[in-house]
């Protein structure tokens, strides 16, 4: 018998976000709360509550109907923590009832017991470790204070098998760093360098309050699970709520939410979270819903990595960069299923489109015992453009060359070189950045902020302020102003964890109507897609639709922002559109037209050597920030932000306008802890370009904090290393405002200060 349209329909998965998970509504509704870790180590014995009320639960790792791990890009994944604690806070248990603040006052009562055998054998593995040498005791009472209490001892073998490893790492050499030790190399290149800076660099991703916190919803209908989660993984946490309760993936309905977030939390965590949920639903046959609390979302579910980079620089007097030495030292928490990919993007961004005669990068991903991270696809390198720009603004500052003259000049393809003259031809630098008008982007930005005269003036005042050791406070405002640039990639070569295929599906329907088969992208996105369909088929925006409803063994496999494909899968847009354009006039509607194509790497990428053009295109940015800083009350303000974007062929300017617009008034929230920093005027302007659609999105958060500690710094006469910055740092920065001492080869011939 034919299966009815009306069924088929409801077999169906939307893959459109709508609404959010906090809103869903259902009658008698349980409550839920993580029952969490109190130490970082220790081996779990027992969960249990003495007195739990009728109609309360308690579920641990033991209820688990069937698989207990998710298995996430080869990476295991405890449901509920078990055996060996892996980090203060793991998720070890649920609990769950009808009141939620009654659930919260239970979720006290619980009892966590450890195994307390091993007592003796853990004291001995720590006291083993110690020599006489009294320089070793403190070192001792540290780790013998950092001890777990008798309910958290844990046992040798849990110590070694929670070392810090490395789980990750990406080395490249390029110069005189591949022909000599990494000494030798040093030593010839910074000793001969006429200016010369080191610093390390940290930016961490704040989340604001006013969002909504990362939770799931779930409820059971027979022997099928409803599971309302703001996932962008829809194929991944269907298959794991179905092997977590032992059912057919064709009875798990996955119903995606919004991201109240700016930016998503993670992958895999979220689809830990919504799988602990489709348990107590369906442990209970009840509805239940899971909210986190501030302080679990700020504790937990942190997006993105804790990095720090450090950079060597090394800058002859004509502004060459004759060296970059960079080290990456990433802190992935206890897992991280995209750990490599998250090192091999950062080590990339790490030199930004800038092209040094010698480039050395370490970059190295570390487990530890702080929570696990995830990957935030869209700002994978917003870390390494802080890096980058500040050390350029940094060296700018010392060298007295302009910041945009310095960029442009590193910019170039091929370096003279200027201490050999070798006939030798040079060899190709490892990465090629397709950024487009770099010039252009850069000096459109500086002219329309006017910024090589504010910069001199606001420069000059500032050394004269740091010579004169005046007192660090007084009346008049600090002022500042700083510029970065960075690019978003969209399509990485170098892609490992999932399938780089793209695929789309078009049907032009009788009455003249277009129905593009695909993942709902962002509006911007939708509109260039719909440019696009309506102009090659000369048919109306308002008659071309996206459709978003796939079979449950349809879904793609990768996470929806596992690329940003933006510029291929318009191609692949247009080229359905002009195959139904060719048939539309000798066959009867409706036509259908599929289009794939996987991102071919072999003749752009060369993945064993780490060399070539890693991004399918790029979108490029500067950014310019000036600030203004009042000494009485350490509030900062933003006099003006200036932005100029190059993203290619670009189809509607007004849509491309608010999405910066929005993520400028997001980025304000984040870069000072616990406040909102005010803007007086924002400029934004587009270069007129015939490359590839790149994206818009992220393009702010990867430029426009490193341009505001840029401005920052000038305006303080000392460096500010770190993003978001506080109150109190500020206060202490000026409070110990000295001369900066610059590492010249001929301080009195040169005058350079910072």
């Amino acid at each position: 018998m034919a299966v009815k349209k009306s069924d088929q329909k409801k077999q169906l998965r939307s893959l459109e976000a709508t609404g959010f998970y906090s809103d869903v509504v259902k009658e008698n509704c349980l409550y839920a709360a993580l029952i969490r870790s109190p130490a970082s180590s220790g081996k779990i014995k027992s969960i249990s509550a003495p007195d739990l009320p009728e109609g309360y639960f308690l579920y641990t790792n033991r209820d688990i109907p069937e698989s207990k791990t998710l298995n996430a890009n080869k990476t295991i994944i405890k449901i509920f923590g078990y055996g060996n604690v892996s980090y203060s806070g793991e998720p070890v248990g649920i609990i769950l009832g009808p009141d939620e603040e009654q659930v919260y006052k239970l979720l006290d009562t619980v009892n966590i017991t450890f195994d307390v055998e091993n007592l003796e054998s853990a004291l001995n593995n720590v006291i083993n470790k110690q020599t006489d040498d009294a320089s070793n005791f403190k070192e001792f009472v540290e780790q013998i204070n950092e001890m777990p209490s008798l309910d958290a001892v844990i046992d040798k073998s849990h110590v070694e098998d929670n070392a810090d490893v490395i789980v990750a790492s990406r080395e490249i050499k390029y110069g005189l760093y591949e022909k000599l030790e990494l000494a030798q190399a040093d030593t010839k290149l910074f000793e001969s360098a006429d200016f010369t800076s080191t610093d390390t660099w940290k930016e961490k991703l704040l989340t604001p309050k006013w969002q909504e916190t990362e939770g799931a919803f779930a409820y059971t209908e027979g022997d099928k699970i409803h599971v309302f989660t703001p996932t962008r993984w829809i194929s991944f946490t269907q298959k794991s709520v179905a092997l977590a309760l032992g059912i057919s993936e064709e009875d798990v309905y996955i119903h995606k939410t919004k991201t109240a977030g700016i930016y998503p939390s993670g992958l895999a965590r979220t689809t830990q979270l919504a799988v602990q949920i489709a348990i107590a639903s369906w442990l209970t046959k009840k509805p239940v819903k899971l909210v986190l609390s501030q302080f679990e979302q700020e504790n937990y579910m942190v997006p993105g990595v804790l990095t720090e980079i450090t950079y060597r620089t090394a800058l002859d007097k004509d502004g060459h960069l004759i060296a970059l030495k960079i080290l990456i030292d990433i802190d992935i928490g206890c897992s991280n299923p995209f750990a490599q990919e998250i090192t091999d993007r950062i080590a990339i961004a790490a030199t930004s489109y800038y092209k040094p005669e010698n480039l050395y990068i370490s970059a190295k991903a570390h487990s530890s015992k702080n929570p696990p991270t995830s990957i935030s696809m869209q700002i994978i390198e917003s870390q390494a453009f802080f890096a980058i720009e500040n050390e350029i603004q940094k060296i700018s500052n010392q060298s007295k060359i302009f910041p945009d003259e310095l960029r442009l000049l590193n910019a170039k393809t091929e370096i003279e070189k200027t201490k050999t003259k070798s006939k030798t031809k040079t060899k190709d630098f490892p990465f090629s950045i397709p950024t487009g008008d770099i010039q252009s982007v850069i000096q459109t930005a500086l002219k329309q902020s006017d910024f090589n005269r504010k910069y001199a003036s606001f420069h000059m005042e500032a050394i004269d302020r740091a010579e004169k050791d005046s007192k660090p406070f007084f009346a008049l405002p600090l002022r500042g102003i700083g510029v970065a640039t960075a690019y978003i990639p969209s399509g990485y070569y170098g892609q490992s964890g999932f399938s780089n295929d793209t695929k789309v599906e078009i049907t032009l329907s009788a009455d003249e109507k277009l129905v593009i088969h695909s993942i709902k992208p962002s509006e911007v996105i939708q509109d260039i897609w719909k440019n696009s369909a309506s102009e090659i088929l000369q048919i109306s925006k308002q008659n071309i639709q996206i459709d978003s409803d796939y079979a449950y063994n349809q879904i793609p496999e990768q996470p929806e922002n596992s690329y940003s494909s933006i510029s291929i899968m318009n191609e692949l847009v247009k080229k359905c559109c002009s195959d139904i354009q060719k048939k539309r006039f000798h066959q009867p509607l409706p036509i259908t037209a599929k289009r794939g194509g996987a991102l071919t790497q072999k003749s752009k990428w060369d993945k064993d050597k780490f060399s070539g053009t890693p991004f399918y295109t790029t979108s490029f940015i500067t950014t310019v920030v000036e600030v203004e800083l009042d000494t009485y009350t350490y509030n900062e303000k933003i006099k003006g932000i200036w932005v100029t974007v190059d993203c290619g062929e670009l189809f509607d300017e007004a849509a491309a306008i608010r999405t910066i617009r929005l993520e400028i008034q997001q980025e304000l929230t984040m870069l000072v802890k616990g406040k909102t920093i005010s803007c007086d005027a924002i400029n934004i302007s587009f270069i007129k370009s015939e490359n590839r659609s790149g994206q818009v999105g992220g393009l702010i958060h990867n430029s426009l904090p490193a341009a505001f500690s840029s401005a920052l710094s000038l305006a303080l006469t000392t460096q500010l290393t770190e993003i978001p910055c506080t109150e109190d740092l500020l206060f202490q920065l000026i409070r110990d405002r000295t001369k900066e001492k610059v590492e010249v080869k001929n301080p009195e011939e040169t005058g350079a200060s910072e």
